[in-house]
Formats: structure tokens, C-alpha cells, sequence
């Protein structure tokens, strides 16, 4: 999650050349769900006990990222991150985005799309879990991206990141709409609650200071 919205923070100091025609649709979070993994490794069966409870608990993070809950994000995500980097400029970098003067989260949708299989470690259970966000950000800085060759400038680098068919521009909104697929750890510790953790390479470059060696081991 963390790296979305260093994404968007990016948008304040991008700059280049070149252009690209955009599309002519907006997203819909649907669309990329069809390249997720076949149906029989999605469902999650509600007759099996500890899926249902990781399912309901991942709702509820879910809802946290998408109303942009600072302090029930943090309180839902694997704690011992914070012993490998900084609480305090994590909140900062949620706080920042909430309450930007240069845009503004419009829309922030979510489907999951895995939920892994539930295995032992040293000190409870954890699972991989993947999802789909579509997130639309606003400029509300009159003087940000105000042009059409800006805004276009603005697509060639994030198709460059995310795919082509992943970015939509709204000229006339000043919006721009991200969709990707994301992923994490799910870890449950020993009489503890289903707690988060993103898992791509800024996180996974963290994970040797603090995460149990035989989940290491695993993923």
C-alpha cells in the first residue's frame, strides 16, 4: 500500500517528453480481475473456518486503505514492521496523502483476488494474499498538470510502470486512475488478530530484520 501512495506523491516532481494517446474508457476494476488466477484458486469456501475468519479480517483492512484510516491501518498492519522502519514516517506518508492540497483521492476501489493456504510458523499461521486496487487521484492544485501535454506527459510515465491498459487520464476531470494488482503477507500470531504486511520489493527488502526465518524460508 505504502507504495502507492509514494507513487502518487511522485506525481508532484515528474517530469518528461514524450507523449502518448490515451484511452478512451475509464477503468473498471472488473477488467483486470479476468487475468487474476482461475476461479477454484479465488473462491474462498465458507464452510472452511480459518479462510472465512482471514477473509472477514482482510474486508476490514481493505476498508481501512480505501477510507484512508490512518490510525486503524497501522493498528492492522504486522507490528513488528515497525521495528525495521519508522511508524512515525509511515503515518506521516498516510496523513500526507489524506490531507494533500495538491490532490485528492477521488476514488479507491478493492477485489480480492487470492487468498493463499493457510500454513504453520514458529509463532502462529500466515498466507499470501493478493488483490486488485483501482485508485483515482485528482489534481486540486489549479497550477498541477493544467495542460493537456502535461497530462499526457503524466500517462507515458505511469503506463511506463504500470501497462498501458492499467492507466486511464480524464482530461477534463485533471484525474488520473491507476489500477494494478497487489499483494501481501496475512500473519497471525499465536492469541493475536490477522495482522497485514505488503509484500513487493521495498518491503521484501525489510522482511530479513524482522520477519521469522521459517516464513522466510517460504515465500
Amino acid at each position: 500500500m505504502r507504495s502507492v501512495f509514494f507513487t502518487l506523491i511522485l506525481f508532484l516532481f515528474t517530469a518528461c517528453s514524450s507523449t502518448k494517446n490515451l484511452p478512451e474508457e475509464p477503468l473498471k476494476i472488473e477488467e483486470l480481475v479476468k487475468e487474476t488466477p482461475t476461479e477454484h484458486q479465488v473462491v474462498v469456501a465458507t464452510t472452511n473456518p480459518p479462510k472465512s475468519e482471514i477473509r472477514s479480517s482482510l474486508e476490514r483492512y481493505l476498508y481501512q486503505l480505501q477510507s484512508l484510516n490512518t490510525e486503524n491501518i497501522i493498528a492492522m498492519t504486522y507490528p513488528k514492521l515497525f521495528t525495521a522502519t519508522s511508524q512515525y514516517l509511515f503515518r506521516g506518508s498516510l496523513y500526507t496523502m489524506a490531507n494533500s492540497s495538491n490532490l485528492k483521492i477521488t476514488s479507491f476501489n478493492t477485489k480480492i483476488s487470492k487468498i493463499g493456504k493457510i500454513a504453520p510458523f514458529s509463532d502462529g499461521t500466515f498466507t499470501n494474499i493478493a488483490y486488485i486496487s483501482l485508485i483515482k487521484v485528482q489534481f486540486i492544485n489549479p497550477t498541477l498538470y493544467n495542460t493537456e501535454l502535461s497530462l499526457n506527459t503524466l500517462h507515458s510515465i505511469l503506463a511506463k510502470k504500470y501497462g498501458q491498459k492499467n492507466i486511464y487520464v480524464d482530461k477534463k476531470r485533471r484525474e488520473i486512475h491507476i489500477k494494478k494488482q497487489e499483494k501481501m503477507l496475512a500473519i497471525k500470531e499465536k492469541g493475536g488478530e490477522w495482522k497485514f504486511l505488503g509484500d513487493n520489493p521495498a518491503y521484501r527488502n525489510l522482511y530479513p530484520y524482522f520477519l521469522p526465518q521459517d516464513i522466510l524460508d517460504r515465500i
